[in-house]
């Protein structure tokens, strides 16, 4: 016999409301409050993550979970909706095979996140950010370009990753506060991302695996002065997605192409809270100059093509 749990709430029943009290989420609320949420702001942050395979001591959400926390902390502080998130992702080739990882073919993935965005903007919200935080980065503004030549989409849409705003902040070596840096660049499921998922998801951490999910070694096809790291962070002449990597599989068989060990939740909370103090300083600026309603014309016009 089932056992009545009448005091039991789904995840997603729960709601979430920002500092003015109001719902945060999209997919919390009725038709009439969106379309009054709209009247005040129009703005909307779509995360995009992934679900994938982080090594032993993180939950295979880990990119889902780091792009919805920072979007509901600037959406907390601005009055911005937050949709629900895009939980699977595309992914570069040597992700495929890792158990846990599911990807999504390119194709597949750009036509849905085109239809997210043309009808997000049929909603009445014109200003669309792809908020980003697996490396999908090359993928996404295919979706933007193809949403407004052709699907004729009328909105400003905008593709960022969290890690863009705070650049200057995690580069190995740097101190993070006086006696915290990181040891070692941004790759994946790393000192840099476990420290982050240990701040927005303690209670979701294998803290006892971090030292087991070590990478063994860290392998290269081509030396580092010419190939950049997750996040493009040096501005080496080829981007992280410009080559092709070893398989994780072979490699990385543990999932983690870095040293979760060296991570820490102090290292996350700063990395964190300065991305987030960042974005909300560019959304207050955005809703200022474009408010609801206000449309910058990012499209073209019947006739302005001469084929």
């Amino acid at each position: 016999m089932v056992e009545c749990m009448s005091n039991y709430q789904s995840r997603f029943s729960i709601p979430i409301f920002n500092k003015f009290g109001e719902k945060m989420y999209l997919d919390q609320m009725t038709v009439e409050e969106i379309k009054e949420r709209i009247k005040k702001c129009d703005v909307i942050f779509v995360p995009c993550g992934s679900i994938e395979n982080h090594g032993l001591a993180a939950p295979v959400g880990e990119d889902t979970l780091i792009g919805t926390y920072i979007a509901e902390r600037v959406a907390y502080e601005t009055g911005v909706t937050v949709a629900p998130p895009i939980v699977y992702g595309s992914h570069p080739s040597h992700h495929y095979g890792m158990p846990g990882t599911i990807p999504v073919k390119k194709e597949a993935y750009i036509d849905y996140v085109v239809s997210v965005i043309k009808w997000l903007s049929n909603t009445g919200f014109k200003k669309i950010i792809l908020f980003n935080s697996h490396g999908q980065e090359y993928v996404l503004p295919i979706a933007k370009d193809k949403a407004i030549i052709e699907e004729g989409v009328h909105a400003l849409i905008m593709v960022t990753s969290w890690w863009a705003w705070v650049r200057d902040v995690i580069v190995a070596g740097r101190e993070l506060k006086p006696g915290v840096k990181l040891e070692t660049p941004f790759v994946h499921a790393d000192e840099l991302e476990t420290s982050v998922t240990w701040y927005v998801a303690e209670k979701l951490m294998r803290l006892d695996k971090l030292k087991d999910a070590d990478a063994e070694r860290m392998v290269g096809l081509i030396p580092d002065k010419w190939v950049d790291k997750a996040g493009n962070v040096y501005g080496r002449p080829f981007s992280w997605f410009d080559v092709s990597h070893y398989m994780e599989i072979h490699h990385y068989p543990k999932g983690s192409v870095g040293y979760p060990s060296k991570a820490s939740k102090e290292k996350g909370e700063v990395i964190v809270e300065e991305a987030v103090k960042r974005i909300i300083e560019f959304v207050e600026w955005l809703k200022k100059e474009y408010p609801p309603g206000k449309v910058p014309k990012v499209w073209p016009e019947p006739g302005d093509f001469k084929f």
